[in-house]
């Protein structure tokens, strides 16, 4: 028969860790921190005007994207050639309503996204040796997709 010995201090250690995990599971309960039944309120509007799709507007033509990829040591210089799309800042915040024709664009090398492009010429550097793929797509200020993407692979030599 084994004997385990259970000290007073380790015995008084354990209660209190006990009673600190219970008491934040209470209060995480109690608060709500998703506020989960807020999101049930039948006041609430639904989905936010900035966040509907933007239609085009009659007798505008829809935005075109092509890239151009100048490669110079490890270093690319790309250049966004666009029609009908101008590109804006978003100043870090959501604009309440999006403008058709104008925009950013989300920018992925070889599968994995590295942000968003607010100018039409940027450079990609210290890129590895090998062929890397390219892939842009336009989107509205507010991140809705245009659907309008351009891929090109390259080599970095």
């Amino acid at each position: 028969m084994k004997v385990f010995i259970v000290s007073l201090r380790n015995l008084i250690l354990g209660g209190i860790v006990f009673l600190i995990v219970l008491v934040a599971g209470i209060v995480l309960l109690v608060k709500d921190p998703l506020n989960v039944s807020d999101s049930y309120r039948m006041q609430d509007p639904g989905i936010p005007a900035s966040a509907m799709p933007i239609t085009q507007p009659a007798g505008t033509e829809k935005p075109s994207l092509n890239l151009d990829i100048q490669v110079e040591g490890n270093t690319a210089e790309v250049s966004l050639l666009t029609q009908n799309f101008q590109f804006v800042d978003d100043k870090g915040e959501l604009e309440p309503q999006a403008v058709f024709g104008q925009g950013h664009a989300h920018l992925y090398l070889n599968g994995e996204a590295k942000g968003m492009i607010y100018q039409p010429e940027f450079l990609l550097k210290k890129l590895p040796k090998g062929t890397h793929e390219l892939r842009v797509e336009l989107n509205y200020s507010n991140h809705l997709p245009y659907k309008i993407e351009a891929v090109k692979t390259f080599e970095v030599k």
